[in-house]
């Protein structure tokens, strides 16, 4: 199983958006160099704490400071942007990285950004699949034209092309079962969403391989898994350090999406809320979680989000020690 790492870039009141970057950035290249298998960025617009909206733009910074880690976007939220444009910038961070891009793709859910944007919210589902189906068209080199839906154009072919002749991989982010069947369809990948418990991500991935399978299409051969991740000490002091960072991000950003979050979130409380959701604890505690998700869900890719707001800066660090001690436990079977 892989750790790669997973960052939105989020700050905390009185902190600046260029050191959360910068420290990121110094982060990703020292993971580079020990073992970890990817630096991916997600996407949100107009948000008070500053999630970093230009996820390409932070994956070509860390493809210019690495070597091994491949790079890219989980999610970008891709009804919003033209897909020419979606599809050249891949293309140009495949090249940037020698080969190492990822494509990760969603839907997105805040109304706001599409509002934003001046993309239909309710016609967004179409423009969603219609974009990524000219995508992979353009990515493929193909010669492209739309007179349909939300962006229209005529006789694009976007050069250069990806390094590898199989193109970019596609991953696709889904929460609903009713999204399911596409990303079967569509998708090289499903990332499964990081707030199920492993049943749940179990019962979802059967609707995934059902779908596959009913359209003649092999297994898929990656299978990430997002999860909000911190390494310490003991499980307590994980929990300790970490519990901030899940308040802001649970009780607020997400809080629509988790009508289940404890109006008490009392550090104890939290732990009983989130004991299935997350992996935050000693380095055993968290390798054995993941050992769970390898072997109940197939899962070959932790994406782990370990920097949110709250979470002091040389904890993060530490984390990442813990997690290379994570690594070496797996290793050991």
């Amino acid at each position: 199983m892989k750790i790669g790492l997973h960052y939105s870039l989020q700050v905390a009141p009185g902190e600046r958006s260029a050191d959360v970057m910068r420290d990121a950035l110094t982060d990703i290249a020292w993971a580079d160099r020990h073992g970890f298998s990817c630096a991916l960025f997600s996407e949100h617009h107009f948000m008070a704490d500053c999630w970093i909206p230009q996820p390409m733009q932070m994956a070509a910074a860390a493809a210019a400071i690495t070597t091994h880690l491949r790079v890219g976007t989980d999610i970008c939220v891709l009804p919003l942007h033209h897909p020419v444009a979606v599809a050249e910038q891949a293309a140009v961070l495949d090249n940037v990285s020698g080969g190492r891009a990822i494509l990760g793709v969603g839907l997105g859910w805040a109304r706001n950004e599409y509002d934003g944007f001046g993309v239909p919210y309710t016609a967004r589902g179409a423009q969603y699949e219609r974009s990524i189906m000219l995508v992979k068209r353009l990515l493929a080199g193909e010669r492209v034209d739309s007179d349909d839906g939300h962006y229209r154009f005529k006789g694009a072919q976007i050069r250069p092309l990806p390094v590898n002749p199989g193109g970019i991989p596609l991953w696709i982010a889904a929460i609903r079962d009713v999204a399911l069947p596409r990303v079967a369809r569509l998708g090289d990948s499903w990332i499964m969403w990081p707030g199920a418990t492993i049943a749940e991500l179990a019962r979802q991935k059967k609707i995934v391989s059902d779908a596959r399978a009913a359209a003649g299409l092999p297994p898929m051969r990656e299978q990430p898994l997002r999860r909000e991740t911190f390494v310490a000490d003991t499980d307590a002091k994980a929990w300790e350090i970490f519990a901030d960072g899940i308040r802001h991000e649970y009780g607020q950003v997400y809080r629509a999406m988790n009508p289940g979050y404890p109006d008490n979130d009392s550090l104890d409380n939290l732990r009983r809320w989130g004991a299935e959701t997350f992996a935050i604890g000693s380095p055993q505690t968290v390798a054995a979680q993941f050992k769970r998700y390898r072997d109940e869900l197939g899962v070959t890719e932790i994406l782990a989000r370990i920097q949110l707001p709250n979470v002091p800066r040389g904890a993060v660090r530490d984390c990442l020690d813990g997690l290379r001690e994570v690594m070496t436990i797996l290793a050991r079977g």
